[in-house]
């Protein structure tokens, strides 16, 4: 599912900023430190997935059922809900002129702008069929990570960066198959007793 994010990232970028001539900037996921930026060759635009986790905004404990009452007996098939799950990336940018840099960060920022739900055509693998459409959040306050906590740790130090976010679907439970009832059945006895022979 990760990878089916990323190659959906990608898609987006090339095709929407749109990247061309399609190679002319390279579009990365490595860790963006200074062993990585060391072999950077050409404009890059690197999207580093630094957090994943639940959306618990999304969260339900709703289930459905799905009958089928054809069969015989009936059957049904219990579904649970996905989980929503947030990863989160940060966007940068590495050129060897840093007016390049904010062209291409903006260009990155201008496009994602642009799709609040990522559009089916750039969806890749597992992302075509998921339940929910792909919500996108692009630098968002609330959802900002520190900078001097991420670039602090990195030794080429502050770099301009973007915070992005997808919720995506996840369902780690299949499907249950249930025999389902048909008729509900109440046996009632023949002879009742007379309540004149009872004794007080």
């Amino acid at each position: 599912m990760i990878q089916d994010v990323d190659d959906t990232l990608k898609e987006l970028l090339v095709t929407q900023m749109p990247i061309n001539p399609v190679g002319s900037i390279d579009v990365k996921f490595d860790m963006p430190n200074k062993d990585w930026a060391a072999t950077v060759t050409k404009p890059t635009i690197n999207l580093f997935l630094y957090d994943v986790r639940e959306n618990h905004e999304l969260r339900s404990n709703d289930r459905t059922i799905t009958r089928n009452t054809v069969a015989v007996p009936p059957t049904g098939l219990v579904s649970r809900p996905p989980v929503r799950m947030d990863l989160s990336y940060l966007i940068s940018v590495w050129t060897t002129d840093i007016s390049d840099e904010h062209q291409v960060l903006g260009r990155v920022l201008n496009t994602l702008l642009q799709f609040p739900l990522l559009p089916d055509p750039v969806l890749q693998g597992s992302l075509q069929s998921q339940p929910f459409p792909v919500h996108a959040w692009i630098a968002q306050p609330e959802r900002l990570p520190n900078p001097w906590e991420f670039w602090g740790h990195m030794d080429h130090g502050m770099k301009a960066s973007l915070n992005f976010v997808l919720t995506t679907s996840w369902q780690p439970i299949p499907d249950a198959a249930v025999t389902l009832v048909a008729k509900t059945t109440v046996k009632i006895p023949s002879t009742f007793p007379n309540p004149t022979n009872q004794t007080t």
